[in-house]
């Protein structure tokens, strides 16, 4: 069942989407895709999805952002949270 985003999870993708983790060419690849909004939404999850997961194993990422982000990816695996509220 479809849910407005939690502010927590756009704050989160916002804050992966400008950089810095992770780190890497792919993730660069994965991050003009979205910024691009391709129209293809399995592109665009698949997109996200990448870089969320490598945004997870970085070991920069907070404790509480790792908590977050573990339900995000949940939520978007269920199809609760629409790509688009995110970006």
């Amino acid at each position: 069942m479809y849910q407005a985003p939690d502010s927590s999870y756009r704050r989160l993708v916002q804050r992966v989407l400008a950089g810095g983790i992770p780190r890497g060419g792919e993730f660069d690849a994965c991050r003009a895709v979205l910024h691009a909004r391709a129209d293809d939404r399995d592109v665009t999850f698949q997109a996200l999805c990448m870089l969320l997961e490598g945004a997870l194993a970085d070991p920069v990422l907070e404790i509480g952002e790792t908590q977050i982000l573990v339900r995000l990816l949940k939520d978007l695996a269920c199809d609760a949270v629409d790509i688009g509220d995110l970006l």
